[in-house]
């Protein structure tokens, strides 16, 4: 489940692309699939993430022409040399950090002239009714730190030096399973709606039926879970 189009974005041949905090590895194997001569890297401080992700490149290592690799490191102290990127991947990882604006003066630091940011954070009206809901959301270990103003988080990285390209919010109907489970936080794992609405999430990602596919698309300005921002370095 993607947060950006990356169709919208070029990159040169046999470039070099970074996926900040890249979990399982689901944007590095888009981008492999996408960009099939760019060497990719995965970063992410989560040891059992990164195992993930390496069964995952088993499966996705055909489809590209280049290395990929997954390594454990910090987003505030990145261990590569100044300008080595041609696009850095930042999804749903700025809302965890304390200081995310030390990430962000790292990611310029590593990022070429030129190179692309792409950014997605949680959207401010669907996180603000999960926060209302659950306490216990707001709460959790490794969780939301804060939620971001789209006018204010595009301030913040646009004065580091980069230019807004533009937004698009993604994944609507996501929105109303995170109410649920915040609405039946502490049953939600034997929660009857919860647990249906979950199927038809896990329908929609596998079968990709129009008709839900639609309801998404037609939502996503006003529900879409995810803002997704895309920058270019100075």
């Amino acid at each position: 489940m993607l947060t950006f189009d990356l169709s919208k974005i070029q990159l040169p041949d046999h470039g070099l692309m970074l996926d900040l905090g890249c979990g399982e590895g689901r944007h590095v194997f888009a981008v492999m699939e996408t960009f099939p001569n760019i060497q990719c890297i995965g970063l992410d401080p989560h040891l059992e993430s990164l195992d993930k992700s390496l069964e995952g490149l088993e499966y996705f290592e055909s489809i590209s022409n280049n290395q990929t690799s997954f390594l454990s490191g910090s987003a505030y102290e990145l261990p590569f040399n100044d300008s080595t990127f041609d696009l850095i991947i930042c999804s749903e990882v700025l809302e965890h950090l304390h200081e995310y604006r030390h990430a962000i003066d790292e990611i310029f630091r590593v990022l070429k002239p030129g190179g692309k940011f792409l950014a997605s954070v949680p959207a401010e009206f669907p996180e603000k009714i999960c926060w209302m809901l659950s306490k216990e959301y707001q709460n959790q270990p490794g969780g939301h730190l804060r939620i971001f103003k789209k006018k204010s988080l595009i301030k913040d990285i646009t004065e580091k030096g980069f230019i807004f390209d533009a937004s698009e919010r993604f994944h609507s109907i996501h929105s109303a399973y995170w109410w649920l489970r915040c609405l039946f936080w502490k049953s939600q794992d034997s929660n009857f709606l919860v647990s249906w609405y979950k199927k038809f999430l896990e329908l929609h990602i596998l079968k990709k039926p129009k008709w839900i596919d639609f309801i998404d698309r037609l939502l996503n300005p006003i529900l879409g879970k995810s803002i997704s921002f895309y920058f270019t370095k100075k």
